[in-house]
C-alpha cells in the first residue's frame, strides 16, 4: 500500500496543497477530480518526487523508497518528444529497471507505432499511446497519470483504457489518473477524490448512495412560472420544453415537502454521477458566474 501523509505545498506564496492523505491500495483504478489549478499536477509531483514537500511523507509497505515504485511523467507534451520510441525505451530503463523493453516493443508494434520516428513528429494520440505503454511496461506498482486520455479519439482511448484495466487485473497495479471527464471516471474507477481549495472535499465510491445521500437529481414537468424551490434550491441541468433536470444540493426533507408541494406534473429522481457531485461541490462557483452575467446583462 501507498501512503501519502499530510502533504501539504506552498507555490508563489500560496498554499496549493493543505494536508493531504490518502492510501492506495493494490489493483485499484483511483480518479482524481478537481478544479483548474486546484492542485492536482501539483499533488503528482509531490507524491512522485518532482516536488519536495514542506510537510509531509510518501511511504510504501513494500520499499523504503516508496517513490522507486512510482511510475509519474506530467502529460504526452515533456520531455520524450524530443526521442524515438526506441531511444526512450533505453531512457526509462534507467529509471525503471524493472522496465519490459521486448514487452514495450510489442505493444508499440501491436499498437502500429513507429519505433524510430521522433515522438515529436507524431499525432497527440500516438504520444498518449506511447506515454500509456511506457508506463504499463515499467512495471510500477503505482502509475500516476495526468490527463492521459485527453485529446485522444474514441479508439486509441479505448485501447489506453483496456491496457490500464489489464494492468490492475494481471500484475496488480494501482493507477491514478487525474482527468476532466468524470463520465468516463465513473465507469473506469474504483474510487473517486474530489480536490477542493487544495485539500480533499470528498472521497467515494462511483454509485456510492450513502456517500451522496445529500444530493439529488429530479426530472420534472414544470409549466409555467418555476416554483421557488427550484430557483432558490435547485441547480438546473437540462431544460426541454416542460421536462426539468433539476440538481438540489443539501437535498433533505423540507425541500422534498417543498417539491411535492409544487405544482409539477411529474417528478422523478435519478440516479446522481460524478459529474453531479462536482456541480453540487462547486455550486458557489456557479451561482458566482450567474451573478456577476446578470450584472453585466443590466
Amino acid at each position: 500500500m501507498l501512503k501519502i501523509e499530510n502533504l501539504t505545498k506552498t507555490l508563489e506564496n500560496k498554499k496549493v496543497i493543505s494536508d493531504i492523505s490518502f492510501s492506495l491500495k493494490p489493483g485499484q483504478i483511483v480518479g482524481l477530480i478537481g478544479r483548474n489549478g486546484v492542485g492536482k499536477t501539483t499533488l503528482f509531483r509531490l507524491i512522485s518526487g518532482e516536488y519536495l514537500p514542506d510537510h509531509g511523507t510518501v511511504s510504501s509497505d513494500e520499499s523504503a523508497d516508496a517513490r522507486s515504485e512510482i511510475f509519474y511523467l506530467d502529460s504526452p507534451d515533456n520531455f520524450t518528444n524530443a526521442f524515438t520510441a526506441n531511444q526512450l525505451a533505453r531512457i526509462f530503463k534507467v529509471s525503471y529497471p524493472r522496465l519490459d523493453i521486448d514487452w514495450f516493443k510489442s505493444l508499440i508494434k501491436t499498437n502500429n507505432l513507429s519505433l524510430n520516428k521522433k515522438i515529436s513528429g507524431m499525432s497527440k494520440g500516438q504520444r498518449g499511446l506511447i506515454l500509456a505503454i511506457s508506463a504499463i511496461t515499467s512495471k510500477s506498482k503505482y502509475i500516476f497519470l495526468d490527463e492521459p486520455l485527453d485529446g485522444l479519439d474514441l479508439i486509441i482511448r479505448d485501447q489506453v483504457k483496456q491496457m490500464l484495466i489489464t494492468a490492475v487485473s494481471n500484475n496488480n497495479t494501482s493507477v491514478m489518473i487525474a482527468s476532466h471527464n468524470l463520465e468516463e471516471l465513473d465507469f473506469l474507477a474504483d474510487r473517486i477524490i474530489l480536490l477542493k481549495n487544495g485539500k480533499i472535499e470528498k472521497d467515494y465510491l462511483p454509485g456510492d448512495e450513502l456517500k451522496t445521500a445529500n444530493i439529488a437529481k429530479l426530472q420534472m414537468v414544470i409549466e409555467g412560472e418555476l416554483p421557488k424551490v427550484v430557483s432558490e434550491c435547485g441547480h438546473i441541468l437540462e431544460k426541454r420544453g416542460h421536462l426539468y433536470v433539476v440538481l438540489f444540493k443539501d437535498y433533505n426533507s423540507k425541500i422534498a415537502a417543498r417539491i411535492k408541494r409544487t405544482k409539477a406534473q411529474y417528478i422523478e429522481q435519478l440516479p446522481v454521477n460524478s459529474d453531479d457531485i462536482f456541480r453540487a461541490t462547486f455550486e458557489e462557483d456557479y451561482r458566482l458566474r450567474q451573478s456577476v452575467g446578470k450584472r453585466i446583462n443590466k
